[in-house]
């Protein structure tokens, strides 16, 4: 028989029915903010990866006009080959750099979910405390 006068404490199987469902409950919690969190870092990462590409297709567009033009219009003062070699190396360094920026930012590192992480730890020290 369940103990129903408010004044009276409370029973072990009450107290441990309503700590099971706190746990139940914050395990829920931290299980909704670790999805969130992590489908905010896919999202970063799938930005990164669209930038890296976006930024092999900017050198390369570049590369392609540059070298043309700009290889036409050293040509004028110095030998063709010369010019195609300066113009083409400074397309590449602008393209790789584009590139190197975009792909530091597809590191694993980055979806590690940190505030999850955070909660579980600071959760896990509060039922130390009060066990």
């Amino acid at each position: 028989m369940a103990n129903t006068d408010p004044r009276s404490p409370h029973t072990i199987g009450e107290i441990a029915s309503g700590l099971a469902g706190d746990v139940q409950d914050l395990v829920r919690g931290e299980l909704a903010l670790a999805r969130a969190e992590f489908d905010q870092k896919i999202h970063v990462l799938v930005t990164a990866a669209i930038a890296a590409v976006g930024g092999a297709l900017v050198a390369f567009a570049g590369l392609v006009v540059l070298l043309e033009g700009g290889a036409a219009l050293l040509a004028k003062w110095i030998p063709t080959w010369a010019a195609l070699l300066i113009v083409g190396l400074v397309i590449v360094l602008v393209g790789g750099l584009i590139a190197r920026s975009a792909i530091a930012k597809l590191s694993l590192k980055n979806i590690k979910p940190e505030r999850t992480i955070a909660n579980v730890q600071h959760d896990a020290h509060i039922v130390k405390e009060h066990i």
